[in-house]
């Protein structure tokens, strides 16, 4: 047992520091078990599995009971196989006899912190401390690992928008699956990137005015003009380009016009009568 990082054996004089203290900053499961005892021979095989492949979200520590009789009488411990998980040094969970690997799964689900939060506690614990790239490489190979959450990536673009890499936050965006990437707030903060870029690469409002008179039809131009007045705080104005830009082509960038609309209203918010007048032409078309 003590060859395995994952799985600890538990004496009177080490309980105290393996299962009460650990357990104040994540589940300990403790397996109660004796060589003569099958069931709980069984019972052992499975939940060293089940730690190895959990790898690290939960502890599991083994009591030998014909060993550490004290241990087990202290523990309310009279039939083998039996395991306790404890949370804030107190045990919250009792199983007593074998079970199926679903209902160990079940019991373990219960009290572990997911993966993402984890990471994510993690990597702004660095981000905070100054270690910036350290927590830009977690989340990125965290939303590798786990490509269906949006969690991570979002993090990871908020993250590099703080540090001003506008293009990088939209280009981990931009990546990622189709139905991720349709996730509320990862398309707010994608489309609001969108924004900004544009924006930033436009040329003067006063060009890009007299380049739509005489060509009304470039989606390119519009776009970049109702950006520059979204970064001016001219919303009406941001509003009326998008809502023309919507008409005239619905379907530019991936439905880019729809989603800058709807953005803006978000920016509005619920109370202002544009949301709910260009709200309303959305649907209404």
């Amino acid at each position: 047992m003590t060859n395995q990082p994952l799985a600890l054996e538990a004496t009177r004089d080490n309980f105290a520091r393996l299962v009460l203290e650990n357990s104040r900053m994540g589940p300990v499961l403790v397996d109660f078990w004796a060589e003569w005892a099958g069931p709980s021979l069984r019972q052992r095989e499975l939940l060293l599995r089940l730690a190895r492949e959990y790898g690290g979200r939960f502890l599991l520590v083994t009591v030998d009971t014909d060993r550490q009789k004290d241990v087990a009488r202290e523990m309310g411990v009279k039939s083998l196989p039996s395991c306790k998980l404890f949370r804030n040094g107190k045990p919250v969970e009792n199983i007593y006899g074998m079970q199926t690997e679903s209902d160990y799964r079940e019991l373990i689900e219960r009290h572990i912190v997911p993966l993402a939060d984890k990471l994510q506690a993690v990597a702004l614990k660095k981000w905070h401390g100054g270690e910036r790239e350290k927590a830009v490489q977690l989340l990125a190979e965290g939303a590798m690992a786990e490509p269906e959450n949006p969690a991570l990536p979002l993090l990871l673009a908020k993250l590099l928008v703080q540090d001003e890499r506008t293009e990088d936050a939209y280009s981990v965006l931009s990546s990622l699956p189709p139905g991720v990437r349709g996730e509320a707030g990862i398309e707010r903060l994608r489309t609001r990137l969108e924004f900004v870029m544009a924006a930033r690469n436009a040329e003067p409002e006063v060009s890009l005015q007299a380049d739509l008179s005489d060509a009304p039809d470039r989606s390119d131009t519009r776009f970049a003009l109702a950006s520059v007045h979204l970064m001016a705080d001219d919303y009406g104005a941001a509003l009326e380009e998008l809502s023309e830009l919507h008409r005239r082509d619905p379907a530019y960038r991936d439905g880019l016009p729809r989603r800058a609309l709807l953005v803006v209203c978000d920016l509005l918010g619920p109370e202002d009568e544009r949301t709910r007048r260009y709200r309303q032409l959305l649907f209404d078309r």
